[in-house]
């Protein structure tokens, strides 16, 4: 089976090749399971935990459709990146890609896929600028920041709708300080 395929044999949703490129849709694919490549290694739970194909076709399919329904409904051209994670990130919450094979590895791993995502959402939130190093006065404020929203998205109720406002508000929060650092220099 192609990547195209393996891709769209989730639902048979072929519309979704009318409305977006296949390249699109196969490079979103394989964006997503390359990162989630790399954190397994980074967490070293290769021998632990693989990554279901079949299931991180239908978090691609459910994504499309859902990016597809808002490009509708909200008559927008390009999905702003907030959109992006935020609905991919729900997907990925609710369908559970990374799965545990070893049977006593379950206990630590139970919520790898919640830790995964919190590592993509931090990611996206501390890409622009990159590299610069939280003050000390302050990192414990990022810190408790951080370990709040991986608490939240194992425990509380989420959507994408409030994936995205949360990214939304700390991108203005971010905002906000620049105006503040800027008018006091």
């Amino acid at each position: 089976m192609d990547e195209k395929e393996k891709v769209m044999s989730a639902d048979n949703y072929q519309y979704l090749l009318d409305k977006f490129d296949e390249k699109e849709i196969t490079s979103r694919y394989q964006w997503v399971y390359d990162l989630m490549c790399d954190f397994m290694e980074a967490e070293q739970i290769v021998d632990e935990a693989i990554i279901s194909s079949d299931i991180l076709n239908h978090v691609i399919v459910d994504y499309f459709v859902d990016i597809d329904r808002l490009k509708d409904f909200q008559n927008i051209e390009k999905v702003h990146d907030s959109k992006i994670y935020a609905y991919l990130s729900f997907w990925m919450l609710r369908h559970k890609p990374i799965q545990v094979i070893k049977e006593e590895s379950a206990g630590k791993l139970s919520f790898i896929n919640e830790k995964f995502v919190c590592c993509l959402l931090r990611s996206y939130l501390f890409s622009e600028p990159e590299n610069v190093p939280i003050m000390n006065n302050k990192k414990k404020v990022v810190d408790t920041f951080v370990e709040t929203l991986l608490y939240y998205l194992k425990y509380r109720d989420y959507s994408a709708k409030n994936i995205e406002m949360i990214l939304l508000a700390f991108a203005a929060g971010r905002g906000y300080q620049y105006s503040v650092d800027y008018q006091n220099a």
